[in-house]
């Protein structure tokens, strides 16, 4: 996940300081939390990189006069580049299941155990997301955009499954 990207989005409507954009970035993605720490250094990358600037001061909630943040015109150009790109995932990244199934076919070893298992940990984990998902607003919020996408990739991951079972050796 790209927090300059999220931070500089965070940054659009009006200046805001370290621990606003820290409150913004949790309520909007709920379970991700960000700290302070890793707030701060984003926002000294992103002044550094010409993509963020100081805005002004305001008081914040402890009396503390602290800097507020925007973004720059080329901050800016950036988020609007980041909404227009797809998010892709290269056939090269490293997959600890591919790893596991290859090594293992490369020894001789039989696969079924090894797929059976796998199997039986995506459908009980299927089980309980489907559980879960019944709980959750049916609207866009973090949580559920979550669980959906995880539910279908475990789903095509039971497909895949199936699939390497019947290739032949």
């Amino acid at each position: 996940m790209s927090i300059k990207h999220a931070l500089l989005v965070l940054m659009l409507d009006e200046p805001t300081s370290a621990s606003q954009l820290q409150t913004k970035f949790e309520e909007t993605m709920g379970i991700w939390q960000l700290n302070i720490g890793q707030v701060t250094q984003t926002i000294q990358r992103l002044q550094r990189d010409g993509l963020a600037e100081t805005a002004g001061t305001t008081v914040s909630s402890n009396g503390r006069t602290v800097d507020t943040f925007q973004p720059t015109d080329l901050g800016r150009e950036l988020v609007a580049q980041w909404f227009e790109s797809p998010v892709t995932v290269t056939l090269s990244e490293r997959d600890e299941l591919v790893t596991k199934i290859a090594i293992a076919e490369s020894r001789g070893l039989n696969l079924i155990p090894l797929l059976d298992i796998q199997r039986n940990t995506v459908m009980a984990e299927l089980r309980a997301l489907n559980k879960s998902s019944r709980d959750l607003a049916e609207t866009r919020n973090t949580q559920r955009l979550l669980v959906e996408k995880r539910i279908f990739e475990l789903e095509a991951q039971a497909r895949w499954l199936d699939r390497i079972e019947a290739l032949e050796q």
